[in-house]
Parts: C-alpha cells; sequence; structure tokens
C-alpha cells in the first residue's frame, strides 16, 4: 500500500503540474460575454500580465464591461470587434456624444489608417435639410430647430449649400470603402505580424528576449474555467487509471518473480503532424505577378484584397492565381497558397491548372495593370 501511495505521488507531480501549467494569465479574455476576444498582440490591462501583450496594444474593461481602447491623444474608444487575420481593430467614434466630432489620432501608436476620408459637419436649419443629398444625417446632434448632417468633402460643392448652413468641423476618419462611418472606424497595425500563425490556425508569442513573435500551439477560444475543468476532468480519471495500471504491472512482477521483465512505456504515443496541404515556393512563383498602376483598375473591377480586406494602393505587387484569374497582395496570397492550395475565394485549385510558361512569368512579373 506505502507503495502506491508513492506512486501517486509522483504521477500526480509529472502529470497534473503540467495540466495546472496550461492555465496561465496568457489565455484569451474579455470584458464581457459579448465583448470582443483578447489576445496576443493585445492584452487586458490588470487581467493579464505585460508579458501576454505587445508594447501599445494594452486594453481595458469599463464600468458596462465594455472593451475600451485608449490612444495617446487621451481619447477612448469602444472596442467593437478585432480581425486578428486582417490585423484590424475595428472602434465606435461615438459621434452623439458630446465634442466627439473629432479626427482619430494616432500619433505614437501601433496603429495606421487603412482608407481615409474626409467629412465636413454642418448645422442648418430644418427647412432646408431636404436639399443635402446626399447628406449623412445625425438625428443624435439635431433638434426640432435643426439638423446636424456631414457630407464628405469633393462630392458636393460647398457653393451650393443653403446659406441657413454652418460649418461645424471638419475631420477625417478611417473608414471601409461602403461602409457606414457613424457606427464604426477602422484601425490597421503590421507590427507584430501574427497573420500567417492567425492562417494556420495557431496561436501569437512574444519572444522574451527580441521583441520578436512566434507561433505556438493554439488552444483558442476555450476560457480559461472551461480549460481549467476539461485538464480536471480529463486528467484525474488519467491519472487513476495510469496508477491502476503501473501497480498492476509491478504487483505482477513480484508475485510470478518474471525474468522476463516487461517495461510499458506510458510515454511512446507519437504526435504525427498533419501534411501541409499548400504549394511549394517554386509553383507559387510561377503564378503571374503585377505592379498596380496609378488607376488601380484591374480587369475583374476589383478593388480590394480577399485575404486582408484592404483596398488595392500605387504601386502594389499583386498576384494572379492563373486558373480564375483572382487578383490578391502578393504577400497575402503567397502565405495562403503556402497551407491552401485552393483559391480564397471561388475555392478553385489552382495546382490543376498548367504552370504559365518562363515568358509569360517573365512579363507578368515585371507588368503594371493600369488603365486610364
Amino acid at each position: 500500500m506505502e507503495k502506491e501511495h508513492v506512486l501517486l505521488l509522483i504521477f500526480s507531480f509529472f502529470v497534473l503540474k503540467p495540466i495546472a501549467g496550461a492555465n496561465d494569465d496568457c489565455l484569451p479574455a474579455s470584458c464581457g460575454p459579448h465583448e470582443p476576444q483578447v489576445r496576443f498582440p493585445f492584452r487586458i490591462h490588470g487581467r493579464q500580465p505585460a508579458k501576454c501583450g505587445f508594447p501599445g496594444f494594452a486594453l481595458s474593461c469599463d464600468e458596462r464591461n465594455q472593451t475600451i481602447i485608449r490612444l495617446p491623444s487621451s481619447r477612448s474608444y469602444i472596442v467593437k470587434r478585432i480581425s486578428y487575420v486582417s490585423q484590424v481593430i475595428y472602434i465606435d467614434p461615438e459621434f452623439c456624444r458630446p465634442n466627439r466630432i473629432v479626427g482619430v489620432n494616432l500619433t505614437d501608436t501601433p496603429f495606421l489608417f487603412s482608407t481615409l476620408r474626409r467629412y465636413t459637419f454642418y448645422n442648418c436649419s430644418l427647412q432646408n435639410y431636404g436639399f443635402m443629398y446626399p447628406a449623412v444625417p445625425f438625428p443624435c446632434l439635431s433638434s426640432g430647430n435643426y439638423s446636424v448632417i456631414a457630407m464628405r468633402t469633393g462630392i458636393f460643392s460647398p457653393e451650393y449649400m443653403p446659406l441657413n448652413c454652418e460649418v461645424m468641423n471638419t475631420i477625417v476618419v478611417p473608414v471601409r470603402l461602403n461602409s457606414d462611418f457613424r457606427n464604426e472606424l477602422q484601425l490597421m497595425w503590421f507590427t507584430p505580424y501574427c497573420r500567417s500563425c492567425e492562417m494556420e490556425g495557431k496561436a501569437c508569442g512574444l519572444k522574451s528576449d527580441d521583441g520578436q513573435t512566434f507561433c505556438v500551439g493554439s488552444s483558442r477560444g476555450i476560457p480559461k474555467g472551461a480549460k481549467y475543468g476539461l485538464s480536471i476532468g480529463i486528467g484525474v480519471p488519467a491519472l487513476i487509471c495510469i496508477v491502476a495500471l503501473v501497480c498492476y504491472a509491478s504487483s505482477r512482477v513480484q508475485d510470478h518473480n518474471d525474468a522476463n521483465n516487461q517495461s510499458i512505456d506510458l510515454f511512446s504515443i507519437a504526435i504525427i503532424p498533419q501534411p501541409r496541404t499548400g504549394l511549394d515556393g517554386p509553383t507559387i512563383e510561377s503564378y503571374p505577378k503585377t505592379v498596380l498602376g496609378e488607376s488601380c483598375r484591374l480587369p475583374n473591377d476589383d478593388g480590394t484584397c480577399a485575404i486582408c480586406l484592404s483596398d488595392y494602393k500605387p504601386k502594389e505587387s499583386l498576384r494572379t492565381i492563373p486558373e480564375c484569374n483572382h487578383y490578391f497582395h502578393s504577400e497575402c496570397i503567397d502565405e495562403w497558397l503556402k497551407l491552401n492550395a485552393t483559391c480564397p475565394v471561388c475555392r478553385n485549385s489552382p495546382e490543376s491548372s498548367a504552370l504559365v510558361t518562363p515568358c509569360s512569368s517573365a512579363s507578368s512579373s515585371s507588368g503594371s495593370v493600369d488603365s486610364s
């Protein structure tokens, strides 16, 4: 019986300790049940240590359990959602709050603007509101005597504005094409670069010494409490079975004095990695590569990369999948094809298409897409 107690203590140390260690403070967290999941490079200040996030990416929770980001301009914004694959964070401009008709200041932040739009806010008498097409109304800032509207600069000439409309402010905001800037603005980040880890379904981590990132095995999406429950629910029965097996084997050896001692290797289960399903480097490089011209026009009239969801800009390098003629940012589609052998838009497999000839590849690689 004493031997069984010793074995129990040994296995408790080697089995339960790693299980408890898996529940560290860097697991994904959130401010509330309906709030965005917060994980690297972001962290919740006061709930997750500094090692769990990247400098400049600290978030916080307000008294209503909303996720808040504070920019160096001392303004706070509600975080509506975070796209870790696209590396975009969406914030609520809260124009309806007092003194909030201002632009977003990203000075000394790790974030960048995506597509910028300039809007001018007007205070107009109610009878003139009908002439303000294509105005963006703000009922929350209006009253029975006047209406507050916003007009995108360059769409409507100022000399055609009614005389009873007064300029309140002109701001520049980052807003995605065809989206409503009253609801959300978008900020992008490129450092740290975790898109490849996210596309592989892995988590991104921070190296302690040089500030570089690396991919680690991911268990994203499972709350800390659920992880602890799963660890106990699976670990304890497994521990009991292991101890019983060891005690049974030990008693058999002692009772029968078996000369051919058999050892039970409890840790011989090999983890076989899943084979990669993407394309190799030479195959990816054989697909046509172009440089976008000043007009940003493409043959298929598609102005947005379907992987990073960003609009194409002049001088950017694009790559085409020959099978379906879909365009993407070169760096985006290269990472995608290393992991997936299908087009991210139509899901057709470019692997079955005939490779381009060296002449056509060279021509496409040095070409430029431009239409005037």
